[in-house]
């Protein structure tokens, strides 16, 4: 838990750099931005656990007409619901699938695709949506050098990828704990091949100093 709330292992090899994970995360730069997401997050219960600034960037841009894809559900699967068209949303975790299932049903959200797929399936689940049929996609869940790969050709001219947690897969100068540094490079050499192409789109890079999350509008 305590680790959790810290955000000291987004790599879950806590144990192999301790002093360097607790070095990034006890500053107090980094503590009380962890302070100020916990209240605000409290405050704010239903909104996708993205940055403050992509999510009102979304919502502007959200108005209700919009096809989208969702990699991983969880907080803000009802929140682009009801901001958009359709939506489909692909979870490989049985148990938390029935539980944002319930909640869908509750909530008595009738423009969603929920899809449970299993974990080797995972990157496959976008394959049947035609290609640059979609307006927004979602990256947060497995394999994200592979499912953001799978994404660029479905996605429309002036659509857009958002991309959590992006500070842990491409490189950046982001002082956000964890990130990855322009002398790191990206953490994949999918990634590293995916890269010629993804700076041919519009990037909008947010953080809130524990996380970061970026929007990716193809030109």
């Amino acid at each position: 838990m305590i680790r959790r709330f810290l955000h000291v292992d987004p790599y879950g090899d806590f144990w192999k750099h301790p002093l360097r994970r607790l070095a990034k995360t006890l500053s107090p730069r980094y503590l009380v931005a962890r302070a100020r997401l916990t209240i605000w997050e409290n405050r704010h219960p239903n909104t996708p656990w993205l940055t403050q600034d992509a999510i009102a960037m979304l919502d502007r841009i959200l108005d209700g007409t919009q096809v989208g894809f969702e990699w991983g559900s969880g907080n803000g699967t009802i929140w682009f619901a009801r901001r958009s068209k359709h939506v489909i949303s692909v979870e490989h975790h049985r148990e938390w699938y029935e539980q944002i299932r319930s909640k869908l049903e509750a909530e008595g959200i009738r423009n969603h695709e929920y899809r449970f797929v299993n974990e080797e399936d995972y990157p496959n689940a976008i394959d049947d949506i035609p290609d640059e049929s979609l307006d927004w996609v979602l990256v947060d869940g497995l394999f994200r050098d592979r499912t953001f790969e799978k994404s660029m050709p479905k996605v429309k001219r002036g659509g857009m990828i958002v991309f959590d947690n992006c500070n842990w897969h491409l490189p950046s100068r982001s002082s956000t704990p964890h990130s990855r540094t322009p002398a790191d490079g990206p953490a994949t050499s999918r990634w590293a091949s995916l890269i010629p192409e993804i700076e041919k789109w519009t990037r909008v890079w947010t953080t809130n100093g524990v996380n970061d999350t970026a929007i990716f509008f193809k030109n």
